[in-house]
C-alpha cells in the first residue's frame, strides 16, 4: 500500500470516528433541557425525586448536586465536542468534594485539547490543594508552555493563597493608615429577615472599627433577600441606629455569595480609592474571604493593604487557626472563580 493511500485511509478512519461522536442536532432540545435543569437545581434546588422521574426516567439522586452532575454529564455525552460541559461536570464534582473525580475530568479536557489553559490551571490548583508540590511543579511547566505570563500570574496567585492560609487569625483591632474602608461580609439572614448570631458578631466588630477610625467608610456586603430585606440593608440600619453616620455607609446589596462579595467590593473600593481595608468576617470564613478580596483588588491594579479582623466562631483561637481539607478546597475553588475561570462556562462565574 502506498504512503499516499495509507494517509487517505487514515483520514477516512479518523473522520468516521469523529462523526460517530459528533454533535447531533436532533439532541438540541434535550441538551437545552439538561442545561436548564442543571443550572436551576444548582442555584435554587427543587424536588429532586420529581426531576429524577420526569427528566431522567426514574433515576434516583441522593441530592440536587448529584442531579446537576448527571445533567452535565449527559449533555457532555450528547455533545462531546462541548468542553464547557466537561468544565461544568468538574466544577460540580469539586462542589461535592470529589476532588479525584474532578481531576480526572480536567485531565480528559486537557487530553482532548492540550492548549486548554483553564483545565491545566485547575490541575495545578488541585495538586496544590492536595499539597503535592512536585506534581504542581510538573503541571506548572505544561501551563507555562501554553502561556508563560498567565502561568506566572497563577503561580503568584497560589503562593499568596498559601501564605494567607498559613497565617494565624487576627482578633485585635488593627490601626491602618491612609484612606481606610471597613469591609464587612454578610451572613445569611433568617427566613423572617432577622440577623443570625454570626452576622451580629461581625457587626459588633464593625462598629468598634468604625468608632476607632472615624474618617473611614464602611462597606457592608450581602444581597440575598429574606422577607423583603437583604443582609446589606439590615447591616446598614443596625450601624446607623448605633451612631454611624449614614453617609459613611456603602451598601453593596447584589452579592449572592463570597465570590460576588469580593468582586463587587473590589469594584466599589476602586471607586472610593481606598489605601487600606479592614476586612471583617467570621474566623472560619476569613481566609477564603481575604484570598478572594486580595485577588480581586490585584486584578483592579490596586495595592490596597488588607488588615483582617475576625469574629471568633470556633470554640477557641487555636481551633480557629486550623485549616482542614474542606476549607482548603473551598478557598481554591472560589479563588479559581474569582480569577476568571467560570464554574459553568458562559453561565455562571
Amino acid at each position: 500500500m502506498s504512503k499516499r493511500l495509507l494517509q487517505m485511509l487514515m483520514i477516512i478512519i479518523i473522520s468516521s470516528s469523529q462523526s460517530a461522536h459528533a454533535f447531533d442536532e436532533a439532541n438540541s432540545d434535550r441538551i437545552n433541557q439538561l442545561i436548564e435543569t442543571g443550572m436551576r437545581y444548582f442555584r435554587s434546588g427543587g424536588d429532586v425525586k420529581r426531576a429524577g422521574d420526569e427528566i431522567f426516567n426514574g433515576i434516583k439522586f441522593k441530592d440536587r448536586y448529584d442531579l446537576v452532575e448527571a445533567a452535565f454529564k449527559e449533555a457532555s455525552k450528547l455533545a462531546p465536542e462541548r468542553l464547557d460541559f466537561r468544565y461544568a461536570v468538574a466544577f460540580i464534582q469539586l462542589y461535592q468534594k470529589k476532588v479525584q473525580e474532578a481531576k480526572v475530568t480536567y485531565q480528559s479536557i486537557a487530553e482532548r485539547n492540550p492548549e486548554a489553559f483553564d483545565a491545566q490551571a485547575w490541575l495545578e490548583a488541585i495538586a496544590r490543594l492536595n499539597q503535592d508540590y512536585k506534581a504542581a511543579e510538573l503541571v506548572h511547566h505544561g501551563l507555562a508552555a501554553i502561556d508563560q505570563g498567565r502561568a506566572d500570574t497563577y503561580r503568584k496567585r497560589f503562593l499568596r493563597a498559601e501564605q494567607i492560609i498559613a497565617e494565624k487569625p487576627n482578633f485585635d483591632l488593627p490601626s491602618p493608615t491612609g484612606v481606610v474602608t471597613i469591609v464587612t461580609f454578610g451572613y445569611a439572614l433568617s427566613d423572617d429577615g432577622t440577623m443570625q448570631p454570626p452576622l451580629m458578631d461581625r457587626l459588633e466588630l464593625t462598629l468598634r472599627a468604625a468608632q476607632a477610625n472615624p474618617n473611614s467608610l464602611v462597606l457592608v456586603s450581602g444581597g440575598v433577600p429574606k422577607n423583603g430585606v437583604t443582609e446589606a440593608d439590615v447591616m446598614s440600619e443596625w450601624l446607623v441606629e448605633r451612631g454611624i453616620d449614614r453617609g459613611r455607609v456603602i451598601i453593596e446589596d447584589k452579592s449572592r455569595d463570597t465570590i460576588n462579595n469580593a468582586l463587587n467590593a473590589a469594584t466599589l473600593l476602586t471607586r472610593h480609592k481606598a489605601d487600606a481595608v479592614v476586612l471583617i468576617t467570621s474566623s472560619s470564613h476569613m481566609r477564603r474571604a481575604r484570598v478572594l478580596l486580595e485577588d480581586a483588588l490585584i486584578q483592579k491594579g490596586l495595592s490596597t493593604v488588607i488588615s483582617p479582623l475576625s469574629a471568633l466562631d470556633s470554640k477557641s483561637i487555636d481551633e480557629a487557626a486550623q485549616v482542614d481539607a474542606v476549607e482548603r478546597l473551598a478557598i481554591y475553588r472560589d479563588l479559581m472563580r474569582v480569577s476568571g475561570i467560570w464554574a459553568y462556562p458562559g453561565l455562571q462565574q
